[in-house]
């Protein structure tokens, strides 16, 4: 009985640090300044100042207890280095963790160490993430809005990438102090690698009908139909599922995408 009710006790903490939630206008104070986390880069501390300063508005609302806050700042004008987009979800967990410090439940050694922690794994994680996934997704939607209306292109461009850049600085601080201490079994448990791959295939798919359309305005097709692009895309979805299983490269779809655009663009589509 005893383990059972000590189990029940961690069930219960656990639940209690995950949906603890910041306020409002504190989760938006702490978005703004995170925006300028790079502001002051330098070579000595990279993005230390700036974390500091995306600090400040929580510090003030919390007991200082054996430290004020200026020693508090000082331990985090140190050297830090992430992906900037990524970097709210540190924060988040920092605040938490200064919160718990405050208690003394919490000592300075560990908050260095969980910061210093997650500061490569998301680095590594938020370049995949925005970079090699976001970013190109967003450009490759603008190319087919081209198609269609070309002054809406950058518009759209600027919509989607700013859109999921700020939704991922929000989620970020909210879920980083939600979860504190726990939020690499957070990270583990959304599984960000596998939402990566799938917006890559996204974005391989977005190709796939981009080069067909792109080539037929450029070299008239007689017999294109409609429903010969629709069956494409059909074959398409079926083929990045099957690679997804057989755990084909992402290159080799590439290449074969490629050669399967030019031959259908020369060939022409025939009608069904």
């Amino acid at each position: 009985m005893t383990v059972q009710r000590r189990k029940c006790k961690e069930e219960m903490s656990r639940e209690e640090t995950e949906t603890k939630q910041l306020s409002f206008p504190l989760l938006v104070q702490t978005v703004f300044r995170g925006l300028f986390i790079q502001s002051a880069w330098n070579y000595e501390n990279f993005q230390g100042i700036g974390f500091a300063y995306n600090m400040i508005p929580f510090l003030r609302r919390i007991p200082s207890g054996q430290e004020g806050m200026q020693d508090i700042l000082k331990r985090h004008v140190t050297c830090f280095n992430t992906n900037p987009y990524l970097s709210g979800m540190i924060v988040g967990g920092v605040m938490r963790m200064e919160e718990e410090h405050a208690a003394g439940r919490v000592t300075a050694d560990q908050i260095e160490s969980y910061k210093k922690g997650l500061t490569g794994a998301l680095g590594a994680l938020g370049d995949s993430l925005i970079w090699g996934a976001l970013r190109p997704l967003a450009g490759l939607v603008a190319v087919l809005v081209a198609l269609l209306a070309e002054s809406l292109a950058p518009l759209i461009f600027l919509i989607l990438y700013n859109a999921g850049a700020l939704w991922f600085r929000v989620t970020g601080v909210r879920n980083g102090y939600a979860y504190g201490a726990n939020l690499l079994a957070y990270l583990k448990k959304i599984d960000l690698q596998q939402k990566i791959y799938w917006m890559n295939c996204f974005i391989l798919f977005a190709i796939g009908v981009l080069l067909p359309l792109w080539i037929f305005q450029a070299v008239p097709v007689m017999n294109f139909t409609y429903l010969g692009l629709f069956g494409f895309m059909c074959i398409l979805i079926g083929s990045f599922w099957i690679a997804e299983r057989k755990g084909i490269s992402l290159l080799f779809q590439v290449a074969a995408l490629l050669l399967l655009s030019e031959l259908l663009a020369h060939v022409g589509w025939l009608p069904l």
